[in-house]
């Protein structure tokens, strides 16, 4: 089971729903082995005291001594990311009673994002103290397309992260097409429109130089401008319609304040539903929203 929770980055709603699908293939990229990652499950989840968010929790089903899993997804500069985690797990052992062993990940979407993250002067090795090696790492612009796959077939669904963030249209258009194929090739049927939704939203976050309709036709997808939305309408799930905005917001228009998140959130399914038309053709945050 999930827990879902509304993100504010451009990238949260894509990772989240990676986890759903294969949140094991993200576990091996972290570099635990494939047999202790399948036993795993996940959630999202909001610590209580702070609200402290970290974006995915996870822990063995089969085993007590694995590590707790603590990963968060970094799109964005943030010279805090590293004490912001490990205030994280602190809460979340506290919170939890749980006195054992900890895996805390950073996966940065770009190296830039890495560079800006302050060390953990503070917490850096003291006698008897390996609080730094419960650390791991990783930055998906350093690995190319081949690179994931062979990790996990599933991690295709990153690979627009791998490529220049300035790319032809027909290069994109080319990769489209084989993304597609392989999704279809790796995924089961009942999970591959989702994991082209997923694919979709990390292109959108990664090539800000085009909008959601050049994306669609680029990734030869459905012509309905709105299709990444559809199925969340119709199955009536306003939270995960909201959700999906706020993410696409962040895609295009940077971190988005509190104060437009809480205005989505608290807006009927309906409403959620325009905001997300209009954004297809927004220049600007006041173009979602306009009436």
């Amino acid at each position: 089971m999930i827990e879902q929770k509304v993100g504010q980055r451009g990238t949260d709603q894509a990772f989240f729903k990676l986890m759903t699908l294969s949140g094991d293939a993200l576990l091996k990229l972290l570099g635990m082995d494939a047999p202790t990652a399948e036993t795993y499950k996940f959630r999202a989840t909001v610590l209580k005291q702070q609200r402290v968010a970290p974006d995915i929790e996870g822990w063995s089903l089969t085993s007590g001594k694995q590590p707790r899993v603590l990963i968060e997804f970094q799109g964005y500069e943030d010279n805090l990311i590293r004490y912001r985690i490990a205030t994280k797990v602190f809460m979340s052992c506290v919170q939890n009673g749980y006195p054992g062993p900890v895996l805390a990940g950073i996966i940065y979407t770009n190296e830039r994002y890495k560079q800006v993250a302050l060390p953990l002067t503070a917490l850096e090795r003291r006698a008897g103290c390996c609080f730094e090696d419960c650390f791991v790492e990783v930055v998906l612009s350093d690995f190319s397309e081949e690179q994931l796959k062979a990790i996990d077939p599933r991690l295709l669904i990153l690979a627009p992260l791998t490529m220049p963030e300035k790319i032809d249209p027909e290069v994109l258009k080319s990769k489209g097409r084989v993304w597609q194929e392989e999704i279809n090739n790796n995924f089961p049927e009942e999970s591959r429109y989702e994991a082209l939704e997923i694919l979709v939203l990390f292109a959108l976050a990664h090539f800000r130089a085009f909008d959601v309709k050049e994306i669609i036709q680029m990734l030869n997808l459905d012509p309905n401008p709105d299709w990444v939305f559809t199925r969340v309408y119709n199955e009536g799930r306003k939270e995960e319609a909201a959700a999906m905005l706020i993410d696409l917001l962040g895609c295009k228009f940077g971190q988005i304040a509190d104060s437009v998140t809480e205005k989505i959130t608290g807006a009927d399914r309906e409403l959620i539903g325009k905001w997300s038309r209009n954004f297809v053709f927004a220049n600007s945050l006041d173009d979602v929203f306009a009436s």
